[in-house]
């Protein structure tokens, strides 16, 4: 009361100040007092006293004090990351998910800041021109796919929702986004995708290799039946024991057809074996020497450019047998007008790292031949010692590995083997 007194006195007035009041029937409220120092007109001093009563306004902060801690704890608990931009695309807003996505401890270490202040500048530059189209056309993006690419180089995917936030008055005052993280159902379909794809392939190839069995059981089989027929009917002594040669060699061609197929069967069943990291460089050499009589005998030249770094997975056994294909083929198809040369060389191209190899040979009409090439017992030069098995395995065992062999060639002047082994798996 004595602080109250001189305040009134020194300045007149006091105040205003809150305090709690009891009402008749018991009940505590709040008010706000003001006090002020008259004087009437008998020079009297008095005091003019104003009570406002507060206890609604009290209770209404406290509902948007409890809206807003509800609020806040619901926007926390979205599995969506959300924030609120003034017109100048800085965040005023921000919610759990989006601090522990920028992986920062407080919402405060975010507040005030722009896109260009937390990602990579072309990503942030695209949100920016974003956030402008939203604020100035009042129209909102919804469900856009988008990337980011943090400071820290990291890459991820979002279904991003941008709307327009507006006053009472109608006026633009920034917008709220609304982000969901779909990295990982990315990384799953690109997963699924990839199984479908290696799913398609084995049924392609487990169709081509019923087709290959097919024919060629079939073709043996009519080459049987008609020996045998012939066989039956014949009188003469000399042309049946011709006959029975003939039935011999028709087993051993149908044994060796037999033994070939099995040894596709037991490329792509072997699921299990390991591939590692080699220079390929190592088995080249290991390739040069095992063939070192047949390349001095050809004067076959060999020019290789792969760098001693390059390395590539693969089962070291497969290659070593692609490799032997190819070179061998090289030789055996090589130009009557001049010494083979087979020139090696490397490159990365999405996702793989190919082995390009190149002979000066006689090559192949890939217009006529190019989807037989890669085919069981087809070949394509009149030369008795080819079987037309060694590219048709090489195949076999490049896809067992994840890759794929393609080739270029041009007649006369020579083919180009292209090994691309996936780099991914």
């Amino acid at each position: 009361r004595e602080q109250v007194n001189n305040e009134l006195e020194n300045d007149g007035t006091f105040g205003p100040y809150e305090e709690k009041l009891i009402n008749k029937n018991g009940i505590e409220y709040s008010v706000i007092i003001n006090k002020s120092l008259i004087v009437n007109k008998n020079d009297e001093k008095l005091v003019w006293t104003i009570i406002q009563d507060i206890s609604e306004s009290e209770k209404k902060e406290r509902q948007i004090r409890e809206e807003r801690l509800l609020l806040k704890t619901l926007i926390d608990n979205l599995p969506l990351n959300v924030y609120i931009k003034d017109t100048q695309s800085r965040k005023i807003l921000v919610n759990q998910a989006e601090c522990d996505y920028m992986g920062v401890d407080s919402a405060e270490e975010l507040l005030g800041k722009s896109d260009f202040d937390l990602y990579d500048k072309a990503v942030a530059q695209i949100s920016s021109d974003e956030d402008k189209k939203v604020m100035k056309t009042m129209e909102p993006i919804l469900g856009r796919e988008t990337i980011n690419i943090k400071k820290d180089g990291t890459i991820t995917s979002f279904l991003t929702s941008k709307i327009p936030l507006k006053a009472a008055d109608g006026k633009i005052t920034g917008l709220v986004g609304i982000s969901l993280d779909i990295s990982n159902l990315k990384k799953k379909e690109e997963e699924l995708k990839n199984l479908i794809d290696v799913t398609s392939h084995q049924n392609k190839k487990l169709v081509n290799f019923a087709h290959i069995v097919s024919h060629n059981l079939r073709s043996h089989t009519a080459n049987f039946s008609m020996l045998l027929e012939f066989l039956i009917n014949e009188k003469d002594e000399e042309e049946k024991q011709n006959l029975v040669n003939m039935l011999v060699k028709a087993s051993d061609h149908l044994l060796e057809t037999l033994n070939n197929l099995n040894e596709v069967v037991v490329i792509n069943s072997k699921v299990n074996l390991k591939k590692k990291y080699i220079s390929p460089n190592k088995e080249i050499k290991s390739v040069e020497k095992n063939l070192s009589v047949l390349l001095k005998n050809k004067n076959t030249k060999i020019i290789n450019t792969i760098e001693d770094n390059v390395k590539i997975k693969v089962i070291p056994a497969y290659l070593d047998n692609i490799l032997m294909n190819i070179f061998t083929n090289a030789i055996m198809y090589k130009s009557p007008d001049r010494d083979p040369v087979i020139t090696l060389s490397s490159s990365r191209k999405k996702g793989y790292t190919i082995l390009s190899i190149t002979d000066n040979g006689l090559g192949i009409d890939l217009k006529k031949y190019g989807d037989k090439l890669f085919g069981m017992y087809k070949t394509f030069h009149d030369n008795a010692d080819a079987k037309g098995i060694g590219l048709f395995l090489s195949k076999n065992q490049m896809e067992a590995m994840g890759g794929k062999i393609t080739t270029t060639s041009e007649v006369g002047k020579g083919t180009t083997f292209n090994l691309h082994f996936n780099e991914e798996n």
